[in-house]
């Protein structure tokens, strides 16, 4: 192995790591962190209708993910522009809404192949919206955005295929003994290492963690929500990642992942139970006040995007548009629904829920 040199491609080591990863600091996180997933992943599975958190859930880390590549904007502002017609939308929340998608598109095919370089490459596709697609042919490089200085250049383009097909084979071996945990931190460090595309690598990567941890059913829905603690955390979590590449200094980096995989299984817990709760206090209040219009399916609409139009709730209980400003109306005037005006659009919003994705966490 060539030593570090930021100016020079990386001669990045393959997977698996020849160190010892048996020592107590880390044990004891992935400890914390699987009593904390484990109940995350119980409470989801028992809910009477755990797609009905999907939406929002994958929203709200979208936002976080996209904010980390300084792409900001908030949760309602991307709500409300996923009820309008693409080309009316602007760049940073379609940005947002195409991270929804590939982590959708990923969750789906997750179903029937495991992660390869085909779904990594399809999902950076729905990412990217087609732009730059295919692994890069060029020499791209990192630069620190504050100083300009030069801190990575990553291994050559002629060598991703190869190490994209050791990080797969990596994270598809089921007959060694790393935990779950620790090998999707790994392969996390790998695929930002490689940094195969041009653009979107960042994004890609999250959204493989949480895919990894559905495939070793870890998690049964992508629900966690990582990237809010990358976020918080954005310069340590840059700084670990290039002390890995500079120095092999992989343990300060698993126990920074592990911390963040056990305190946002903790928060995103709370989190559900909240939204569990309210949503169970509005089925059962507007079953007794409004008995035909709670069995419309309207409640879990508002559940499931807690922005609607009439148009959209139309699309969604299959009721005509003037039926569903009516039902709207109704559930705006007994106070369980705010509206406002967006432009030409006349937006509903469930702000009980919308402050509660909103929370910090």
């Amino acid at each position: 192995m060539i030593p570090f040199d930021p100016e020079i491609p990386y001669d990045l080591p393959d997977l698996p790591l020849s160190i010892d990863l048996e020592i107590p600091s880390l044990l004891k996180l992935i400890a914390k962190a699987r009593t904390e997933l484990g109940e995350l992943k119980g409470f989801a599975t028992a809910l009477p209708n755990p797609m009905l958190l999907l939406s929002p859930a994958i929203i709200k880390e979208s936002v976080a993910s996209s904010n980390i590549e300084n792409i900001n904007t908030t949760v309602s502002h991307v709500l409300q522009q996923s009820l309008f017609p693409e080309y009316e939308r602007n760049d940073y929340d379609k940005e947002v809404l195409r991270y929804r998608s590939a982590v959708e598109l990923g969750y789906y095919e997750l179903r029937r192949f495991p992660i390869s370089l085909r779904l990594i490459e399809r999902i950076h596709t729905e990412l990217m919206f087609g732009k730059e697609p295919g692994f890069r042919k060029l020499q791209n490089r990192i630069i620190n955005s504050t100083s300009g200085k030069l801190i990575y250049t990553p291994p050559i383009a002629s060598k991703i295929p190869k190490l994209i097909s050791n990080l797969e084979k990596f994270l598809n071996n089921e007959e060694d003994d790393i935990d779950p945990l620790l090998k999707c931190a790994i392969a996390h460090y790998q695929f930002e290492a490689i940094h195969p595309f041009l653009d979107g690598n960042g994004r890609t990567g999250r959204i493989l963690m949480v895919l990894y941890l559905i495939q070793a059913k870890i998690l049964s829905l992508p629900i966690l929500y990582v990237s809010g603690y990358i976020n918080n955390n954005r310069s340590k979590y840059y700084e670990l990642l290039a002390a890995v590449s500079s120095e092999q200094d992989w343990i300060p980096f698993l126990e920074f992942m592990l911390n963040a995989f056990y305190l946002q299984a903790k928060s995103t817990k709370n989190l559900l139970f909240k939204i569990i709760e309210l949503y169970q206090n509005y089925k059962k209040e507007i079953s007794v006040r409004f008995p035909k219009l709670a069995k419309t399916g309207i409640v879990e609409a508002m559940f499931a995007s807690p922005v609607l139009s009439p148009v959209s709730l139309g699309e969604r209980i299959e009721v005509h548009y003037t039926t569903a400003t009516r039902y709207l109306t109704d559930l705006k005037e007994a106070n369980y629904l705010v509206d406002m005006n967006y432009g030409k659009y006349h937006l509903f919003i469930n702000k009980a829920l919308l402050d509660l994705l909103q929370e910090e966490n």
